[in-house]
């Protein structure tokens, strides 16, 4: 079962009994919600770095600071990740594999490079890597719902 087909608990058990046509219309809108905005997120980021040179500059500032070979390849790396990563989870399209991918480069980010910093109000705190690596790993196990090109096709990558 896909977490936006989880059968309705039906208008009885609402606070707001009213509200009901209103969650039976945007609740299967909700997780194509999350998975678009989390690709929107990232697709700025993504091309700066693919695009814009922002790929030099992480090489030489977090990646050669977490002692990274070849950081240049891997600045790069991050750059596909980043981009590619937010085109398909927008399209719902290799969803799994993109946050996944996500989800690794996230976990880099949030206890390699952000954690020193903090968390909660400090300028570079991890609170924000963090939320958006649970959230990566959320759609990595609930896949590309119901609107997605991954339901589209009959695939789920």
């Amino acid at each position: 079962m896909i977490i936006d087909e989880i059968p309705d608990a039906g208008a009885e058990k609402l606070f707001i009994p009213a509200l009901a046509p209103l969650y039976a219309l945007a609740a299967p809108l909700s997780y194509a919600l999350i998975r678009v905005t989390m690709g929107l997120m990232f697709l700025p980021s993504g091309i700066d770095k693919m695009f814009l040179g922002g790929n030099a500059r992480i090489a030489a500032g977090n990646l050669t600071a977490l002692g990274l070979p070849n950081v240049v390849a891997w600045s790069w790396a991050v750059a596909a990740t980043e981009l590619f990563g937010a085109i398909f989870l927008i399209l719902g399209l290799f969803t799994r594999f993109a946050a996944f991918s996500l989800v690794v480069l996230l976990f880099v980010i949030t206890f390699g490079v952000q954690m020193k910093s903090g968390f909660l109000w400090s300028p570079r705190g991890f609170e924000v890597g963090l939320l958006m690596m649970l959230l990566s790993i959320a759609i990595c196990f609930g896949g590309g719902g119901r609107f997605s090109l991954d339901r589209r096709i009959g695939r789920e990558f």
